[in-house]
C-alpha cells in the first residue's frame, strides 16, 4: 500500500543499525563472548562475590554485566544475562534482577542522541545520565530483597579467603570445559556477535516501517495521547 514510504523507513532503519549500532556494540558482543570463554567472567565471578552480594544480592560475575550494560547500553545487558543463565552463572531469579537494572541507555546515546539530537541543548546530558543511571542502581540496590529465597541457589556459605587463587582456579577450570583453541574461540565470537546483531537489525528496520506506516495514517496522535495520560 505504501511501498516508497515502507523503502525509505527500512533504508533509514538500515542506516542507524549499519553506522550507529552494528560498529559501536560488535566490539563489546565479541569482548563478552571471549571472556566467557577464555574464563575471564568466572575469574571475575570469584573475585566480586563480596561486593557485588552484599550490595545487589547477586554473583560476582554480575560485575561484568554491570560494567559493559552501563558502558555500551542495551541490548548488551540482556545478551550477557542470557549468556551468564546459559552457562549456569547465575539462577533464573538472580538474571531477572540483574536484567532490571542492567539494561541501560549508553552514555554516548544519552549525551549524544537525547541532548544534543532531539533537545538540542548539550548540557542536558549530566542532568539526564544521572537520573538514568542512579535510579537504575537504586532499583538494583532495591531488589536485592526480592526472590531471597531462591531454590535454585546453594545454600553453602562463600568463603572470602584465597580469592586470589580460587579465581585463578575457576577461570583454569572453565577454559579446561570449553577445550576450545583460542583461534576457534575468537572465530565462534564473531560468528555469533554478527548473528545477534543481525537480528537486532531485523527488529530495527521492522519499527522503523511501522512507525512510519503509523504516522502515515494518523496513529501516532493517538498512541502518543494515550502514553502521556498514563
Amino acid at each position: 500500500v505504501f511501498p516508497k514510504e515502507t523503502y525509505e523507513a527500512a533504508t533509514l532503519g538500515l542506516n542507524t543499525w549499519w553506522t550507529i549500532v552494528f560498529p559501536s556494540l560488535l566490539p563489546f558482543f565479541i569482548i563478552a563472548e571471549l571472556f566467557l570463554g577464555l574464563g575471564i567472567v568466572h575469574f571475575i565471578s570469584i573475585l566480586l562475590e563480596p561486593v557485588m552480594r552484599p550490595i545487589f544480592n547477586l554473583p560476582g560475575s554480575a560485575a561484568f554485566v554491570v560494567a559493559l550494560g552501563y558502558s555500551s547500553g542495551f541490548p548488551v545487558g540482556a545478551t550477557l544475562t542470557t549468556s551468564l543463565r546459559k552457562e549456569r552463572l547465575c539462577t533464573r531469579l538472580e538474571g531477572e534482577r540483574l536484567l532490571a537494572f542492567t539494561n541501560n541507555a549508553s552514555p554516548l546515546f544519552i549525551f549524544v542522541a537525547v541532548s544534543v539530537g532531539i533537545f538540542h541543548e548539550p548540557s542536558l546530558g549530566i542532568i539526564l545520565a544521572t537520573a538514568h543511571y542512579l535510579s537504575n542502581l537504586l532499583l538494583g540496590v532495591l531488589l536485592r530483597f526480592y526472590g531471597r529465597k531462591d531454590p535454585e541457589r546453594s545454600p553453602q556459605k562463600f568463603y572470602y579467603h584465597y580469592l586470589i587463587r580460587r579465581s585463578f582456579q575457576a577461570m583454569y577450570q572453565a577454559q579446561k570445559k570449553d577445550g576450545r583453541p583460542i583461534g576457534k574461540l575468537m572465530s565462534d565470537a564473531v560468528r555469533k556477535s554478527i548473528m545477534n546483531l543481525a537480528a537486532i537489525g531485523g527488529f530495527i528496520i521492522l519499527f522503523a516501517v511501522l512507525i512510519r506506516i503509523f504516522e502515515i495514517l494518523g496513529i501516532t496522535p493517538y498512541i502518543e495521547k494515550t502514553i502521556a495520560l498514563i
